[in-house]
């Protein structure tokens, strides 16, 4: 049985599809899976780590076969590079030595800092919003925001490619949730009339840009809905936060609508380098979060991430010059990748995925692209459909002309060498149905 997978995503897919639902039964499928990899030399990319930290260029260590390889990463969300920045990691040990390690309890028990306060009353100015409240994880931010804000007369639309941490809040809820096809504005119509007269309350769940594809929202389009019909808007700018706006603001902010979206919610690990996640709203709905269990007994983040937001926004507001190059390096990697035929998707933001529909190949292909000194993990079911595999390429702004160079070249060479349908002449489109539903 376990000859027929390539991949441990493709394991725990069957796991899942089967209902395998005893633990020694499942531990023993996928140790078995793992000693045959072994067995080849095949290195298991979620045994991998980083020697070096997060960076565009790092050693990457293998644990077994045990091996260690300098390579370009394109599987790092640090958009505008500040993990490494200077003035930021200064910050940060400052806050350290005045503020200590961690907080010691919640925000709710007095774990809270002047720091903490400080990002709130920022965040909520920055994205236009009356008032922000800010969690300790990106994931926890949207699994207690979203479980807590919808009732059980309520109804949740949610787009049908959303993030897990978003799906997850879905199910914590004890609402209604329907799903609607990606981007797919009149789909979303055909459930708000369906199902508008059915429910108290109806919450519209989107991502303003999306981590699998790459693709934005259509913000207008869905916030024009609202003439028509009564809904409250929830984005999630994991993936715009901090690099889309002239001071990094958002794609709400950038797309003229930030009035219409009800709840703006972002992550602090990407743009800026931290951890931990906000949710920017008017002052009476903040005090609904406050009272959600993810928000009242999780531990506050840690006072020297608390330094490194700051600090982010800090570098951002004095230097947006940083957001400019950034697209500016994601315009010219797309050149080079769009003049060689390679199917990007419908994708925009500075996440460039390559579409793979051949799990077999598409592992061959990233494994030898790894050989080559770069490194990206695979995307395959079921993170997405079984004919919707890709490589997935993050840009930052550290990423170096000569690196992008060097990996549309070895991209090109080793995609032909194993003849995968990755180039437009060969792949169908992308579908919009539902991924995760």
């Amino acid at each position: 049985m376990i000859d027929q997978f390539i991949s441990i995503a493709e394991v725990l897919g069957y796991l899942k599809v089967e209902n395998i639902s005893d633990i020694e039964e499942r531990a023993e499928i996928i140790q078995e899976f793992l000693n045959r990899q072994a067995s080849k030399g095949v290195g298991n990319a979620y045994e991998r780590y980083l020697e070096n930290g997060a960076s565009t260029a790092a050693n990457v260590i293998t644990t077994y076969p045990r091996a260690t390889k300098e390579c370009i990463m394109w599987c790092v969300n640090h958009y505008l590079s500040l993990n490494k920045n200077a003035n930021v990691i200064e910050k940060a040990c400052r806050a350290m030595k005045h503020y200590g390690t961690g907080c010691g309890t919640s925000a709710c028990s007095c774990g809270m800092t002047s720091l903490h306060k400080e990002i709130e009353a920022r965040v909520a100015k920055l994205v236009g919003k009356e008032e922000a409240v800010v969690f300790p994880t990106g994931f926890t931010t949207n699994l207690g925001g979203i479980s807590y804000l919808v009732g059980d007369r309520d109804l949740i639309l949610i787009d049908g490619e959303s993030h897990s941490s978003m799906i997850n809040g879905c199910k914590l809820s004890i609402a209604k949730k329907v799903a609607f096809k990606h981007n797919d504005v009149a789909d979303l119509e055909i459930k708000l009339k369906k199902y508008g007269n059915e429910c108290e309350n109806i919450f519209v769940l989107v991502e303003s840009a999306y981590s699998m594809s790459g693709d934005l929202s259509p913000l207008k389009e869905i916030t024009a809905l609202k003439k028509s019909y009564k809904f409250y808007l929830y984005v999630d700018e994991a993936h715009s936060f901090g690099f889309y706006g002239e001071k990094g603001q958002g794609y709400c902010y950038e797309q003229g609508v930030t009035e219409d979206v009800d709840f703006i919610m972002s992550t602090f690990s990407k743009a800026t380098a931290a951890v931990g996640g906000f949710i920017a709203s008017k002052h009476k709905y903040c005090g609904i979060l406050r009272w959600g269990p993810m928000y009242m007994f999780q531990a506050c983040l840690t006072p020297p991430d608390a330094a490194v937001i700051l600090a982010c926004l800090d570098e951002i507001e004095s230097n947006p010059a940083m957001i400019r190059e950034l697209h500016e390096k994601n315009q010219y990697m797309r050149g080079l990748l769009n003049a060689k035929k390679f199917n990007l998707g419908h994708s925009q933001s500075p996440i460039i995925p390559i579409m793979v529909p051949s799990p077999a190949k598409l592992l061959s292909v990233v494994d030898d692209l790894y050989e080559e000194g770069i490194y990206s993990t695979p995307i395959v079911y079921p993170a997405v459909q079984k004919h919707e595999g890709r490589i997935r390429l993050i840009l930052n702004l550290a990423h170096t002309k000569e690196q992008i160079d060097y990996t549309v070249e070895m991209l090109e060479k080793i995609c032909k060498k194993h003849d995968a349908p990755c180039f437009l002449s060969e792949t169908k489109p992308e579908s919009n149905t539902v991924s995760h539903w």
